[in-house]
């Protein structure tokens, strides 16, 4: 799935003033990271990853381990060591942005 026009600047201004919640280190892509982030993305449907210095970890490695767990996994923007990714929640209670992308 991709995202284009005005529903990716609307998603990249909301994520804008975003801090990352979630941190790629030393470790790189586990099981465990992988896990966090379904969490995180399921509560949020909008956030932003970011890759510490000490990570082998390049960004497209992330995008394709991400998007082979979950076709429906956005990725919005990489700038530098920050990316943002976008899954629309599956409970209505989550749902935040999508509901927004609906009316653009």
């Amino acid at each position: 799935m991709i995202i284009k026009g005005k529903k990716n600047r609307y998603l990249r201004s909301q994520a804008a003033t975003m801090k990352p919640v979630l941190q790629v280190g030393r470790e790189g892509i586990s099981d465990n990271l992988i896990k966090q982030f379904e969490i995180l993305i399921e509560k949020n449907e909008l956030i932003k990853v970011s890759l510490l210095q000490n990570t082998m970890v390049e960004p497209q490695d992330l995008i394709e381990a991400l998007q082979n767990v979950d076709d429906s996994i956005v990725h919005i923007q990489t700038i530098g060591s920050k990316m943002i990714f976008y899954r629309k929640a599956s409970k209505i209670k989550n749902r935040k942005y999508s509901v927004e992308l609906e009316n653009i």
